[in-house]
């Protein structure tokens, strides 16, 4: 007897969840109709038709766009995909398997229509650390070792069970299960694009002019004013993720020549 498509397309669910994958993001017809209808229903053809008809991005997803700025600058911004667009711009009548554009609304920047090509998924921007000894690695001796956590807690946040590593700066965040999520480490991020924005001169600086941060020490008989690579280095020191490339090289060769001179 045949199955019915109502039947099959349970059926594949069933699968889904015995794989341990979530049938929401899977476009179940087009599975059925690839593995079971117009293949032959074995385990390659079912894994191969699993692959292809798999959602990257649904509504709700957060997202990380790439926003390029004034002064050839470049932002990263995180947020929720609130709908789907057509190449147009325009609304889907209806709901497609594959769509071709989002629409993102990040905090710090206006809306966006982006193509899916162009999406990061944010916990991609993160390295994610559950092992207890290395998220209290160093823990404050008051608190027996053990970090609280970060989120939004009140006066008594509980001790942190991840450390959440943001890949670009390599800053790091500790949070409890609960506050692991999307928004949390969005907002994490968007610490360090406030970070550039603030440096955007010293950044614009050191672009144009790397020598800057190789020049001599300050002499103390001089104004800081007068001698300031010790105050771009400080500030290389502090913000090493937003040096410029040249800058971030000559600052090296200036710290080499010093501990050449020093032996």
């Amino acid at each position: 007897m045949v199955a019915s498509m109502c039947e099959m397309r349970e059926q594949a669910r069933e699968e889904q969840g015995w794989e341990k994958r979530d049938p929401e993001r899977y476009d179940i017809d087009g599975i059925v109709r690839d593995a079971w209808i117009n293949g032959n229903g074995s385990d390659e053809v079912w894994k191969a038709a699993v692959e292809k008809h798999f959602k990257r991005f649904m509504v709700g997803d957060w997202v990380r766009i790439t926003v390029d700025v004034e002064d050839g600058l470049t932002e990263h911004h995180y947020g929720p995909i609130e709908n789907f667009r057509k190449p147009d711009g325009n609304f889907y009548r209806r709901n497609v398997a594959k769509p071709y554009a989002a629409f993102v609304h990040p905090e710090h920047t206006r809306s966006h229509v982006v193509p899916l090509a162009d999406l990061v998924e944010e916990i991609n921007d993160f390295e994610i650390t559950t092992e207890w000894s290395e998220v209290h690695e160093g823990g404050p001796k008051h608190n027996y070792g053990v970090y609280h956590c970060t989120g939004a807690h009140g006066p008594y946040p509980p001790p942190a069970k991840v450390m959440v590593i943001h890949k670009v700066s390599g800053r790091k965040k500790r949070f409890c299960d609960d506050c692991n999520t999307a928004d949390y480490r969005s907002r994490f991020a968007d610490e360090a694009l406030m970070f550039q924005r603030n440096a955007k001169r010293t950044i614009l600086e050191l672009r144009a002019n790397p020598s800057l941060i190789a020049g001599p020490a300050a002499d103390p008989g001089r104004s800081w004013d007068e001698m300031p690579a010790d105050e771009y280095r400080s500030w290389a020191d502090a913000f090493p993720w937003l040096v410029p490339a040249a800058a971030a090289a000559a600052y090296t060769e200036w710290r080499d020549q010093c501990t050449a001179v020093a032996a």
